[in-house]
């Protein structure tokens, strides 16, 4: 099976490819104010085009630098910080950066030392991190001394407490009830604001007990990092004063990932001169489940009038081919500045296309491939949308002793809770008395798994069974539909042993994730979308063999063959293996983009209704009623634009054994548009700049009118309708 130039069932092959720049307008022209420092800046190898020099000029007054990929966003930031210290004389002192990462801010720090006239000491003396990092610098400062709570496991296990305290129905989702507060925090919901409703209820109960856990406890969590310090500026307008004194020029990073109470202390910060310089790409926005809204830097020039916006629309990092291709993907998307990317003659192949049968298919063809390659392993990336993507691939590498790095993924796909669970029952149809898989299985029974294990252990000590599970039957403190529910899981597990794996889990999955069935918080149903395509892969997987023994016996030979990779000693010459939003600001001279298929990417929770969007999100849903599908396009271009010689896209045909499109990114993206014939008709359109609310004029109409999306004044004009 070859790559191929087109997308399979694409409508035909036609050139992509980026405009290039035309020579010679790359440059700008030296003022004589700053012509030195530019020419210095040139000589260490830094050449920086007309549109980048401006956002470099601009001192005064708000600036919104929008950076497309590959555009020299961090030779911006980091030359705008060196004009502003020796250009304008700027004391260090004063100027605050603000990252998304530590690892960001120490490059930013180290590139801005070496720039020109630029001491070693002026760049200590910038203060340059993260959120996080320098609020808690500020709140250790006035006396907060919590601990900070920054273990996963240790916020579940508090949270499982809670909800088990209030009755909850979601006793097993601790890690969502998180989400969802954390949710409510960066958007300055406090517990008794969320509204008395019978939807909110458990949420506003668990917020609450959370909140009053860490305060009797001493700790604070990372989002209560900014919380407090928003409560601090909001009460004490003295310390405000002071920071605003300090910091007179801010500038961020990848703008497009903050989330609202983010930008509520930027604005409080850079206030009142607004010396504000903020840098991202709106295509890029792709944390919205950490709180990241799109919103923020598409009206960041409404909410400051004033601001200078300047476009960084030269792609450097990758090929015309690939630079056009992801022009042609994002264009597709409505709520986005418009802009149109150029490329430089940078050398490099055409993107290419496969469609393999299966997943399994395309890890064996994908691998294939890449052994043939004539570049250093850590010269490739493969992209996944999903860890549950990822799950074949993953497994051909370790078999095939394949050297990579896998980041974040700590552990084999079978251990994940979830899929552990489930296996493990069926380690019990063949194992009865495996006590450590009972004990794994008893929280999907709703039963203690301390106080469980303790009876069980005490009673087969005493009176062995064939089944220690039964022991439960005869407990004093089990209800009456919990035995009902013992006694049927055990049958199911006897019966699942004379069936093959896929039956086998078929079988018994109805009753073990029965747990989920309550849910009805947005949240929840996206996670129970995810854990519904885990179980679907563990099926898949499953598929491929005949007996429970073979099945276990190759996801153990998995898990120990990943276990011995892990203690290998590290190699910087590795493949890597990563997800898109890992792959967020890096890039790789090749690129495999695997699950390039409708319900993988985009991804089928992105497919399903809007309507159940909760409340604090349904603003931007009435702006944008496809802001789901659109941020999947999004990660779409940003997994093309991590490319910069070689880009290799892959749809399998059948995904957990289910036909599958390719995916739709892709097809529209060499779809040639057909010349329309239109009408004009008198219409109400709105004034937002990206609402799409309109509605066609009949009659007398009033003098004003607002628009019923997005509450913004409509006026009169005229509207192209479709000839059919």
């Amino acid at each position: 099976m070859n790559f191929t130039k087109t997308p399979h069932h694409a409508i035909s092959e036609y050139n992509l490819a980026a405009p290039l720049i035309p020579k010679g307008t790359e440059r700008f022209e030296d003022s004589d104010l700053d012509s030195d420092f530019f020419e210095e800046l040139t000589n260490t190898g830094i050449r920086l085009n007309d549109r980048q020099t401006q956002a470099v000029r601009h001192t005064a007054g708000p600036l919104l630098t929008i950076a497309g990929a590959g555009s020299g966003k961090t030779s911006v930031l980091t030359a705008r910080t060196a004009y502003l210290m020796t250009v304008k004389g700027i004391d260090p002192s004063n100027i605050l950066l603000i990252t998304f990462t530590r690892k960001a801010s120490e490059e930013m720090r180290h590139r801005i030392s070496a720039l020109p006239g630029v001491e070693p000491t002026q760049a200590n003396r910038l203060t340059a991190g993260t959120f996080h990092s320098i609020f808690l610098k500020l709140l250790r400062s006035l006396g907060y001394n919590q601990k900070i709570l920054n273990s996963e496991r240790h916020k579940q296990i508090i949270m499982k407490s809670i909800l088990k305290k209030i009755n909850s129905t979601q006793s097993s989702l601790p890690e969502i009830m998180l989400s969802s507060i954390s949710s409510c925090k960066v958007k300055m919901i406090a517990p008794e604001d969320l509204p008395e409703e019978k939807e909110t209820e458990e949420l506003r109960k668990a917020y609450q007990e959370y909140e009053t856990w860490k305060s009797s406890n001493g700790y604070m969590d990372f989002d209560d990092i900014l919380v407090f310090t928003y409560q601090e500026f909001y009460n004490n307008p003295h310390l405000l004063e002071k920071m605003q004194k300090r910091f007179q020029y801010v500038l961020v990073d990848e703008f497009q990932d903050t989330n609202p109470i983010q930008y509520e202390l930027i604005k409080s910060i850079a206030a009142p001169e607004n010396h504000l310089f903020v840098v991202g790409d709106d295509d890029q926005v792709i944390y919205s489940f950490n709180g990241a809204n799109s919103s923020i830097i598409l009206e960041f020039d409404k909410t400051y009038s004033d601001a200078m916006v300047v476009t960084l629309d030269t792609n450097y990092r990758s090929t015309p081919d690939i630079v056009g291709l992801g022009n042609h993907v994002i264009k597709h998307n409505e709520y986005r500045r418009s802009k149109w990317m150029n490329a430089t003659d940078k050398e490099g192949c055409k993107p290419s296309y496969i469609r393999p049968a299966t997943t399994e298919d395309e890890a064996t063809v994908v691998l294939e491939h890449i052994r043939k390659q004539p570049r250093e392993w850590n010269e490739i990336v493969i992209l996944t949308r999903t860890y549950t993507n990822a799950r074949a691939i993953f497994e051909q590498l370790v078999e095939q002793d394949i050297p990579f790095n896998a980041h974040g993924m700590k552990q084999v796909f079978y251990e994940q809770t979830i899929i552990k669970g489930m296996l493990d029952h069926l380690r019990l149809a063949y194992e009865h008395e495996n006590l450590d898989a009972t004990a794994a299985i008893l929280p999907s029974l709703f039963i203690n798994q301390e106080a469980g294990m303790r009876h069980i252990e005490m009673e087969n000590f005493v009176g062995p069974v064939d089944f220690p599970l039964r022991h439960l039957t005869s407990w004093k403190t089990i209800r009456p539909f919990q035995q009902k529910a013992i006694e049927k899981r055990i049958s199911l597990i006897k019966e699942a042993k004379r069936l093959q794996p896929q039956n086998a889990i078929q079988l018994l999955r109805e009753d073990y994730m029965k747990h989920l069935d309550n849910a009805n918080d947005e949240t929840i149903t996206v996670h129970k979308t995810t854990l519904k395509e885990m179980m679907d892969e563990l099926e898949f997987s499953s598929s491929r063999f005949e007996t429970l023994p073979e099945f276990l016996g190759y996801v153990d030979r998995i898990i120990n063959r990943f276990n011995e990779h892990k203690k290998k000693p590290y190699t910087k010459n590795a493949l890597s293996l990563l997800s898109i939003h890992q792959a967020k600001g890096l890039e790789f001279p090749a690129v495999y983009l695997i699950g390039a298929s409708e319900t993988i990417l985009p991804h089928v929770s992105a497919l399903t209704s809007m309507k159940d969007k909760e409340a604090s999100q349904k603003q931007l849903y009435l702006k944008n009623p496809s802001a789901d599908l659109e941020e999947e396009r999004r990660l779409c271009y940003v997994a093309i634009t991590r490319a910069k010689e070689e880009l290799y896209i892959s749809s399998p045909e059948k995904h957990l054994g289910k036909q599958t499109p390719v995916s739709r990114f892709l097809t529209e993206a060499f779809k040639k548009k057909k010349p329309i014939s239109d009408y004009q008709v008198k219409a109400w359109v709105c004034s937002g700049e990206f609402c799409k609310g309109w509605m066609k004029i009949n009659g007398e109409q009033p003098d004003e009118k607002l628009c019923p999306l997005c509450k913004k004044p409509m006026i009169i004009s005229q509207k192209a309708i479709l000839k059919r």
